[in-house]
């Protein structure tokens, strides 16, 4: 099944237009998927202008396919929240691009001037959590504050896309926004309310870890796939990343641009990008304690021990042997 909407000026609009589609009725701002199709429902909460929160949860029959046309000037933008272990397909444009697809948690946040879809799998329950932000809220509401990366983002009126990776505190918040929304909860819309304000601090405190683009340039649905293909080399290849000119070769793109379009994508360069996951890497291996530090340093490709424990301090502002100390 395939549903098709756009971003349009009010949630309330592009949710009814969802609503339409499965042939269902809007009841309290929550809908409830056809049995042909599968069960589940959506929902949205409308804590105040320019901010809203959709929910849904579902178990499909078959795939279902979500396509969000491009608007040139919509006012809204979605944070969306991914935070299961199901694999699912984001394309761009008309082209199938795997968007997403090897490492399916994240958090995805396109302007609305790329056509994206999502093609969610059957069988399996799964839900998400999209926070929708009205960029002139945003704009105004900041208005006052130190100039943000979104502020410098969403004043440029280039299209982009970014992409974060979920913490360990934004998959507790989303696990909790769950649980709230299925329970009885008599305070459950003011709880939302806080919980969507903390869900969205914490994705703007990630943001704005970013490095200021002082000449932004719009982003194109061939330059999306382009890294995050780039990005699945070198998640497959943490040890020994490829060099930088066998990637641009393989993005079909000069490095400059290449290095230029993923760090707006994931806001690092691809060198400090890899450091940072063989770090990950490093510390989910010291989690299970089946490694020493010298047996971890080792296998992610350090000769020097010492180099090791310098990076690894550098990312999470700790040394190896006091991390697992406090494990």
């Amino acid at each position: 099944m395939k549903i098709e909407f756009s971003a349009k000026d009010k949630p309330q609009e592009w949710f009814r237009t969802i609503a339409q589609q499965f042939g269902a009725d809007i009841v309290n701002n929550t809908f409830e998927i056809p049995s042909s199709v599968g069960e589940g429902v959506f929902k949205q909460f409308y804590f105040f202008e320019g901010f809203t929160l959709t929910y849904l949860q579902v178990k499909l029959l078959e795939p279902l396919e979500f396509v969000r046309h491009s608007i040139p000037d919509a006012k809204l933008i979605p944070i969306m929240f991914y935070s299961q272990d199901i694999p699912f397909e984001q394309n761009i444009d008309e082209q199938k691009r795997l968007v997403g697809y090897h490492t399916s948690n994240g958090i995805f946040m396109p302007s609305p001037q790329i056509q994206s879809r999502w093609l969610f799998p059957p069988e399996n329950w799964g839900y998400q959590i999209t926070l929708t932000i009205e960029k002139s809220w945003f704009l105004k509401t900041i208005a006052n504050s130190t100039p943000l990366y979104l502020n410098q983002l969403f004043n440029s009126n280039k299209s982009f896309y970014l992409f974060e990776p979920l913490t360990s505190t934004m998959k507790q918040v989303i696990d909790f926004i769950h649980g709230l929304i299925n329970s009885e909860d008599k305070l459950q819309h003011l709880n939302l309310h806080q919980k969507a304000i903390e869900l969205f601090n914490l994705f703007l405190e990630r943001v704005e870890q970013r490095t200021i683009i002082h000449d932004i340039s719009g982003i194109h649905s061939s330059d999306i796939e382009a890294v995050f293909f780039i990005r699945k080399q070198i998640l497959e290849n943490l040890i020994s990343p490829p060099p930088l000119r066998q990637l641009s070769i393989e993005a079909g793109m000069s490095i400059s641009k290449l290095q230029k379009c993923f760090q707006q994508v994931f806001g690092k360069s691809i060198s400090q990008y890899a450091l940072s996951e063989k770090m990950n890497l490093a510390r989910k291996m010291l989690d299970t304690k089946k490694y020493s530090i010298s047996e971890v340093g080792y296998q992610i490709g350090y000769s020097n021990l010492s180099h090791f424990t310098k990076a690894f301090k550098n990312e999470f502002g700790i040394n190896p042997k006091s991390y697992l100390n406090n494990l």
